[in-house]
């Protein structure tokens, strides 16, 4: 029997282990937290159809609250954008759940399914012979021991220590830079008014001046807050942030109920090489967000369900890079590509200010169709994109990086016509190359 080693307990890792568990392979997940301590202490939104793409049950209706009503406005708050769920998402399909209550129901699946868990253990490193992935070092209970496998399932997370141990000859990025990540802060507090905003989701671009945002959701019984900054975030930021929320919901309690910790996230596309022999990412070990909004749950779900059938498939030939090829070709043509561009304009908002982002809303640069585009985003193509950077043209001082943006933009045709669809080390290279000028 073929042993899997699943590094980390993420969503897309838990999505492949309980498929392959089932097709009959020895499956272990290595976690660091414990079964009581395990998942973010806060809810998430996400849509049904990624349990259905990977094969796993919807939850129960009493495990999440159906349907989004959200808004987005401008720092000056004069520009409203009221949104209904993703494009090509029915909103009966968009739910909020508590992410402690999914990751434990995913774990509880794949259990069902024969996958072993080994939790409170801390991955240390990559194991390697010969630049081959053969499994990895752990540290449990303060002893150092090395498992080993016929293949390595990287869903360590963002900052992965297996990634980031990878020998250089692999080809593939141990680090996700510092400006493609998001950091957020994220807490509940009493509604002591108990007053439901309409929307009763509001989210504010570039808060209290820094770039990033805010978001501010009421419930009869708290208000949920997150402060989230690209880049890292300072207590004396979320102090302020904090602040001017209050000025605007009287109601908002003063110490946290719930949450209160920070956490960072991967806002970028995908990594330019997400496999090699006995090896392969998934989930935001992978770079597997939407780069406007830092979603992840649908697209790692789904993303397992890619890997677990690229994974049976090289099992025949020892878990080569050349049949593991397809979970990333398919994922890239399924979502990946959609997400470049938005990748792109996502930088250059990087570099905007305050008074950029209220031009951009008002003139209407900035609409429902760019924003709300989770899911289906097939319109937002390199064209469509570099038409909204010319329209900010009015805004000078962007013009470096207008320039380089749309500069970037014409690249994004030939690269999604290049990517091999089967293993060629010259092809793939060639590939990847081009990828990373996005």
């Amino acid at each position: 029997m073929k042993k899997i080693i699943v590094a980390g307990a993420g969503h897309g890792g838990l999505s492949a282990a309980a498929i392959l568990a089932q097709k009959g392979f020895d499956v272990t997940v290595y976690e660091k937290q414990t079964r009581d301590t395990i998942g973010h202490d806060w809810h998430d939104a996400m849509d049904i159809p990624a349990f259905k793409f990977a094969d796993i049950p919807v939850p129960p209706e009493e495990l999440f609250k159906r349907g989004l009503h959200m808004c987005y406005m401008n720092p000056k708050k004069t520009v409203k954008l009221v949104m209904d769920g993703g494009p090509g998402v029915a909103q009966s399909d968009c739910i909020s759940i508590d992410r402690k209550i999914l990751i434990n129901y995913l774990i509880d699946h794949c259990l069902s399914q024969g996958v072993k868990f080994v939790f409170g253990v801390e991955i240390i490193s990559v194991l390697t012979e010969n630049g081959t992935v053969t499994g990895i070092k752990i540290s449990d209970n303060g002893e150092e021991k090395c498992i080993t496998g016929d293949m390595v399932i990287d869903a360590a997370g963002m900052t992965s220590p297996v990634r980031r141990s990878l020998p250089e000859e692999l080809g593939i990025e141990k680090e996700i830079p510092e400006e493609d990540t998001f950091e957020i802060y994220r807490a509940y507090y009493e509604n002591t008014e108990k007053f439901i905003t309409d929307p009763n989701y509001t989210v504010f671009f570039y808060n209290c001046g820094k770039p990033g945002i805010d978001w501010v959701i009421t419930e009869e019984d708290h208000i949920d807050v997150l402060i989230g900054k690209f880049g890292r975030i300072s207590d004396e930021e979320i102090e302020s942030s904090l602040k001017d929320i209050r000025e605007n919901y009287p109601g908002m309690g003063e110490k946290p109920i719930r949450g209160g910790n920070t956490a960072r996230i991967p806002l970028t596309k995908m990594l330019p090489l997400l496999v090699s022999d006995r090896y392969a990412l998934v989930g935001d070990s992978a770079g597997m967000t939407v780069p406007l909004n830092g979603s992840g749950i649908d697209l790692s779900l789904q993303a397992g369900k890619l890997l677990a059938c690229a994974v049976e498939a090289a099992s025949k030939n020892g878990f080569g890079k050349e049949e593991l090829w397809q979970y990333q070709y398919r994922y890239y043509t399924l979502f990946g590509k959609n997400l470049v561009a938005i990748s792109v304009f996502r930088r250059f908002l990087g570099a905007v200010t305050e008074d950029d982002i209220n031009f951009f809303l008002e003139k209407g640069l900035l609409s429902e169709k760019e924003i709300g585009m989770a899911g289906g985003i097939s319109g937002i193509t390199p064209a469509y994109v570099i038409q909204k950077l010319i329209a900010a043209l009015p805004k000078a001082k962007l013009l470096p990086e207008l320039l380089k943006t749309v500069k970037n933009m014409p690249l994004l045709p030939v690269v999604n016509s290049t990517m091999p669809s089967v293993w060629d080390e010259r092809q793939v290279s060639k590939w990847v190359s081009l990828y990373k000028e996005l």
